[in-house]
């Protein structure tokens, strides 16, 4: 019999390894009180010792001799040891270990022993622990989700004890979405792995926290989520990557980020680069424009308004302030317009201009920065140099309290020679209630 040291099981990533730490759960007899119960079919493990034996008893007991040396241990009494398994396996239960000495032990080598291991404690896709059900493998777009969620506001207790996710708002009435929300995200936990946690208020907060620690440590070794502190290296993980990548996204938006119900301003901070870098990459994949900025304590990354239907769509809202806020602009619509398309040829450097003129009634604004970003100065002088250069235009400068100084050119002449010249246009049109309700529809879990 192989020892705990050489099974390969932990040598890589599976329900096994997730459930069961090596270092800390077998270092005495007591290992299991330290690793989970499963639910299983006694008859099939009976008639499994039966097969290989002849007789129950005697195979049995040959599991608790193989039980030592695989954990390096000596047990005062194998009969009261065999006595206390045997009572569970009358209950349709038996030790996580134990099963795997008996998968060990019924086989030839590691592959059979392996494959009856994972027969013998996964059934549907699903391993069962007392009420606790969890996935092994195909994880869906509510594990995606909630797996964001933590990765945003959650926190993974050091101790692998419990799971614990906040939301706040300093406004009172504000404040009732988040209650609403937990409520939400303690339904999907039911929903998925059969538990529920409880939620409590403090203050402008309210907490969910959900006790399990084998919840705690499915979290973290699937997705990789630190216990403790996690705010600098938490990162999006392959294993949700394809359709339910979106989901994994949602969740963090939902919970680290922002979406303001006065402006069109859609954003996420994060002290990890590595998140923000990741989500870059989903976005350029959707479509949707973006930039990131280094700020004094980690970064921001920003959602342009011209790309909030793309968002809405790729990524949407399932917290139902966010929800409110989001479909509040995608019923106003945006708010200013873009170059769809020239209608005449003109040289490489007068198509460039083009793309900063915004013509408006009988003068054309000077767009510095096509997504209002601070221009630089040098970029600012050889812009409005150029406009001058090329189409002899006097232009006129008004200071604000901005990034950027308000540049414009008023001519009516000028005006409809742009108008003529280029074609401006929304980058998307205003939703009205059916297409509101549609796409409202395809944010639900």
């Amino acid at each position: 019999m192989i020892s705990y040291k050489e099974d390969s099981l932990f040598k890589n990533k599976n329900i096994y390894s997730c459930l069961v730490n090596p270092k800390e759960d077998l270092k005495n007899k007591n290992f299991g009180l330290r690793t989970p119960t499963i639910e299983i079919n006694k008859e099939e493990i009976i008639n499994l010792i039966k097969e290989k034996y002849g007789d129950f008893n005697k195979g049995f007991l040959h599991f608790i001799k193989n039980l030592e040396s695989y954990l390096g241990i000596r047990y005062t009494s194998v009969y009261k040891t065999k006595y206390r398994y045997l009572q569970l396996l009358k209950r349709n239960k038996a030790n996580i270990v134990f099963l795997r000495i008996i998968s060990l032990s019924l086989t030839n080598n590691i592959e059979e022993s392996n494959e009856l291991f994972r027969s013998l404690i996964i059934k549907d896709n699903y391993i069962k622990i007392n009420n606790l059900k969890l996935p092994v493998s195909n994880f869906n777009k509510i594990i995606a989700y909630l797996t964001g969620v933590i990765v945003g506001d959650g926190h993974l207790d050091k101790r692998a004890n419990y799971i614990l996710i906040v939301d706040g708002q300093s406004d009172k009435k504000k404040l009732l979405f988040s209650k609403k929300y937990l409520q939400s995200i303690n339904n999907l936990f039911y929903k998925e792995f059969n538990i529920k946690g409880i939620i409590v208020k403090r203050k402008t907060w309210w907490y969910y926290l959900i006790s399990n620690k084998w919840l705690t440590r499915y979290f973290n070794h699937y997705f990789e989520i630190p216990f403790g502190k996690k705010s600098d290296i938490v990162k999006f993980q392959k294993i949700l990557s394809g359709s339910n990548e979106n989901y994994f996204w949602r969740g963090l938006m939902d919970t680290d980020g922002f979406i303001s119900d006065k402006n069109k301003n859609i954003c996420l901070k994060s002290s990890s680069l590595k998140i923000l870098k990741q989500f870059g990459k989903f976005c350029i994949k959707n479509n949707i424009k973006y930039d990131t900025k280094k700020e004094i304590r980690g970064w921001s990354f920003r959602i342009f308004s011209g790309s909030i239907l793309k968002y809405a769509k790729s990524v949407g809202a399932f917290h139902p302030r966010k929800k409110g806020a989001l479909i509040k602009h995608l019923k106003k619509g945006p708010t200013y317009k873009i170059l769809k398309e020239i209608n005449k040829q003109f040289n490489p450097e007068i198509i460039k201009i083009f793309k900063y003129l915004r013509p408006y009634k009988s003068m054309v604004y000077i767009k510095l920065n096509e997504y209002n970003k601070k221009a630089h100065k040098q970029e600012i002088t050889k812009l409005i140099n150029s406009i001058k250069d090329n189409f002899n235009v006097k232009i006129t400068k008004i200071k604000r309290n901005r990034y950027n100084d308000h540049y414009y050119i008023c001519s009516k002449q000028f005006t409809e020679f742009i108008k003529k010249n280029a074609t401006y246009e929304l980058p998307w049109q205003p939703l009205n209630k059916e297409d509101i309700n549609n796409l409202s529809k395809e944010w639900i879990l």
